[in-house]
């Protein structure tokens, strides 16, 4: 290793101590430690790719980064946005039980309980996102059940 080089290396190593000096834990501080060094080490390597990462890095690791100013489109997971995702793609064109709603997900490799279900579409139908309706009870001592459509 050049005498520059290892002096790069120095400062690096320096810079990533310096960004976890205030971590407490000292498990955290060492993971923290570890992935400044290796995105500081990256940028060298690639200095076309060198933006902000570092400060996204030093930020990260003293638990002081802020939230992005907008919120992209594509949409966290959960239940909540699985429904969604199948509202934005014509799915609920016709009316679907909880149990269509289910087996699609499970279609989709999303393997979600009945029970919680029913919740985000509850939410989603006092949005208006969704319509629900009583449907046709299938047999004499079924309550009837409840089928969900586009508003």
């Amino acid at each position: 290793m050049s005498a520059s080089a290892s002096a790069a290396y120095g400062a690096m190593v320096a810079e990533a101590e310096a960004a976890v000096a205030s971590v407490k834990d000292p498990e955290l501080r060492r993971v923290a430690f570890e992935k400044i060094l290796s995105t500081l080490l990256e940028q060298q390597a690639s200095p076309a790719k060198k933006t902000s990462a570092s400060r996204r890095a030093t930020r990260s690791a003293s638990g002081s980064e802020a939230k992005p100013a907008g919120r992209s489109k594509k949409r966290a997971g959960g239940p909540t946005a699985y429904i969604e995702d199948l509202i934005d793609e014509g799915f609920f064109e016709e009316q679907h039980t909880i149990a269509d709603v289910k087996a699609e997900l499970a279609n989709r490799g999303h393997h979600i309980a009945l029970t919680s279900l029913s919740g985000p579409l509850q939410s989603l139908t006092q949005k208006k996102r969704l319509r629900r309706q009583k449907a046709a009870a299938k047999g004499k001592k079924s309550k009837g059940t409840y089928a969900y459509s586009n508003w």
